[in-house]
């Protein structure tokens, strides 16, 4: 019984698989004929059934470039860089995007340090500290069992302890200092406008443009308070002209 349950499984989960492979290279077929929009459709809809996906991310960036809809393209390039932050391809593209837009970041950080920080994906600064800790768990149990110098020299023992402790450090360091990104947003629209109140009628106080990156604060049924970093912008924006870099932010994207 259980083997044909586990056969069954196995089944399923490969028809999944081909239906996701399917409708990928669907989507890549409408891209390379030049069906840009309905590339970017085919793209959305995988995105909102399988969840986040780089390879896909980046495709929706492109085909949302082909468009000349920078702000989209740059929110898709910014999700995919979440997954995949040293992809050369992925930076370039995000660059020109940014370049198109005339939306360049407005960065406090030192741009050595802002490089250093977004080396790793915030999943591989997790796992780094989360494998130094292991680590040094089990090396703490391994002591309290045995005498590690039957199996290292002390010298090692204690090298590899303060590797693992610089580690642990360095990644806690990286994830404390990248903890704005879950309240980053990027402006999707070229008449996007930040209101006095959260409401459409509401005062209009300025248009940021296409593809600026802005700090999104509390949300109020369709709008979003946000702060435009760079400027004394601040006010609220509706939910369909903002998207958050990390998805699940509860913006219109």
């Amino acid at each position: 019984m259980n083997r044909i349950f586990a056969i069954c499984l196995f089944c399923l989960l490969c028809g999944l698989a081909a239906v996701r492979a399917s409708a990928f290279d669907n989507a890549n077929e409408k891209f390379k004929s030049g069906d840009f929009a309905g590339a970017a459709t085919a793209y959305e809809k995988i995105l909102t059934a399988d969840g986040p996906d780089a390879a896909v991310y980046y495709n929706l960036g492109n085909s949302y470039q082909q468009l000349k809809q920078y702000g989209p393209a740059i929110l898709a390039y910014e999700r995919a860089r979440l997954l995949t932050p040293r992809d050369p391809d992925l930076l370039a593209n995000l660059d020109l995007a940014r370049k198109a837009a005339a939306a360049f970041e407005d960065n406090a950080r030192d741009p050595r340090l802002e490089a250093a920080l977004n080396f790793l994906s915030r999943n591989e600064w997790s796992w780094l500290v989360a494998g130094a800790a292991l680590f040094l768990g089990s090396l703490a149990l391994l002591r309290g069992v045995v005498r590690p110098a039957q199996f290292w020299p002390r010298r090692c023992v204690l090298v590899c302890s303060g590797l693992a402790g610089l580690a642990i450090a360095v990644g806690a360091t990286a994830l404390y200092l990248r903890r704005a990104e879950a309240d980053r947003g990027i402006v999707l629209t070229d008449n996007a406008t930040v209101r006095l109140s959260p409401f459409e009628n509401a005062e209009a106080l300025g248009t940021p443009g296409s593809g600026h990156s802005v700090h999104l604060g509390a949300k109020n049924g369709d709008f979003h308070y946000l702060e435009v970093p760079g400027s004394n912008l601040h006010g609220w924006m509706s939910n369909k002209d903002v998207g958050a870099i990390t998805p699940g932010h509860g913006t219109g994207r």
